[in-house]
């Protein structure tokens, strides 16, 4: 009988991994085509699978890491 391995997917360290790199992509594509246009925060957080909340969480981290 085989044992049943953890689900990776469920995993936080892995999910703010794929996270950064989907938004590294988003980064890169909108940057080669050219599109500077800003991006609405729900559509930024669709296109990642995160919730609609998770840009203002993004700027709220960076600005507590910068003022402490």
């Amino acid at each position: 009988m085989k044992t049943l391995e953890p689900d990776i997917t469920t995993d936080p360290t892995w999910l703010e991994e794929q996270a950064d790199r989907l938004l590294g992509f988003e980064i890169l594509h909108r940057t080669l085509s050219a599109t500077y246009q800003p991006m609405p925060p729900e559509l930024l957080a669709d296109k990642i699978g995160a919730d609609k909340g998770y840009s203002f969480k993004v700027i709220k981290g960076i600005y507590r890491s910068i003022n402490g």
